[in-house]
């Protein structure tokens, strides 16, 4: 009974044109949804990645260890610039190198660029909404362990909510950093704007590390310049003195959990070496550079 009513019902021309149609619509559905999504989820190709070796210096010292006369380091140029938006870039489509991440269930911070208080600046603006400007970098953080950045928070995060919780993980201004270590673990935390917590605090939320860096009333509306040792807040966190590899540095600005609005502006960030290069950490540089890489020469008397 069922092989005749099957048999009955594709014999059907206005049926099986029906039907063919529906699968039409299912695959065309289904393609446009996976090129509409494909950014939210799939992970772009990185190419023109920031690194120290694109150029370098060299650093020399003298030693009174015997049969040793110095070490010669290519260590690369004291600061490496990540961004700075003194010249704009372009931000849709963002260049090579950089990465416009997008959430699919919030709307993007809006992005422009202003001169704010005599700097030329990228302007983050959000309104119950949420994204990430990336620069993908491949630096290791024991050569450059410091962090500088100047960013100005002209309207911070107004809500009741507790930022210690996830219903209240909003903030004006943040720093996204992930790291990759020598054993190919990938790490991430965030430099933070509290909204009340205050310079030098940490905040987890599940699990998640959070560095606060500034905020506080009295810090709004004007230009804070700011530098720290990354790399000492990295092993408070990570409690190890693995090596590690800074990966991405992301601008982000959120207030999707607390329906509020945002307005940060961001006019560089840099990484730096040390002021001085100890004998000892240029001797370990030396060491583990020759074995891997071959970019540092040991000069030995004689």
């Amino acid at each position: 009974m069922m092989k005749c009513f099957l048999s009955r019902l594709f014999k059907s021309k206005r049926l099986r044109r029906g039907l063919f149609g529906l699968l039409f619509l299912f695959v065309a559905t289904a393609i446009a949804a996976t090129l509409i999504l494909r950014p939210y989820f799939e992970e772009p190709e990185r190419l023109n990645v920031l690194t120290a070796d694109s150029q370098s210096r060299l650093e020399a010292i003298d030693t009174t260890e015997p049969n040793v006369r110095a070490f010669t380091v290519a260590v690369g140029p004291a600061e490496l610039v990540v961004m700075d938006f003194s010249t704009p870039l372009s931000l849709d489509p963002v260049p090579p190198g950089w990465r416009h991440r997008r959430f699919l269930t919030r709307a993007p911070m809006d992005r422009s660029f202003a001169e704010k208080n005599g700097r030329p600046a990228i302007r983050l603006a959000t309104d119950n909404s949420a994204s990430m400007l990336f620069r993908h970098v491949d630096v290791e953080l024991g050569l450059y362990p410091v962090l500088a950045w100047q960013w100005l928070v002209e309207q911070a995060i107004d809500s009741p909510l507790d930022e210690l919780t996830r219903e209240g993980d909003d903030h004006p201004a943040r720093l996204f950093i992930s790291f990759r270590t020598e054993a190919g673990e990938r790490r991430a935390m965030e430099i933070i704007w509290g909204n009340r917590l205050r310079r030098g605090e940490y905040k987890y939320i599940g699990g998640f590390p959070h560095y606060v860096a500034n905020g506080g009333a009295e810090n709004v509306g004007s230009w804070q310049d700011e530098e720290i040792n990354l790399l000492e807040i990295y092993r408070e966190i990570w409690k190890d003195d693995t090596a590690a590899s800074i990966t991405d540095i992301a601008l982000f600005c959120d207030t999707d959990e607390t329906n509020s609005s945002s307005v940060a502006y961001f006019a560089s960030v840099t990484l730096k070496q040390p002021l001085d290069l100890t004998e000892q950490q240029l001797k370990s540089i030396s060491y583990r550079r020759n074995s891997e890489r071959g970019r540092f020469t040991e000069l030995k008397k004689g």
